[in-house]
């Protein structure tokens, strides 16, 4: 694992956030992890969201505040 990343975890998950064009939820542009300096391309606010969470899960960033929800029922 790369090293930078290894001395990351648990710590700060900074993005920057590029829109380039779009309307509502149909957005496009490109984030850019701050620490590793990574830089991925979106089509949808959807995508976006979905990168930055897998990014801070990856780095084993703490969210206590954030709750994935689903349509299921629950039992």
């Amino acid at each position: 694992m790369n090293k930078q990343l290894c001395r990351n975890k648990g710590g700060p998950s900074d993005f920057i956030v590029r829109i380039s064009g779009g309307e509502g939820i149909n957005i496009q542009g490109k984030i850019e992890h701050i620490q590793s300096g990574r830089i991925h391309y979106f089509n949808d606010f959807l995508e976006m969201i979905l990168m930055m969470q897998q990014k801070m899960d990856e780095l084993e960033y703490p969210q206590p505040d954030t709750e994935l929800r689903t349509f299921r029922s629950r039992d």
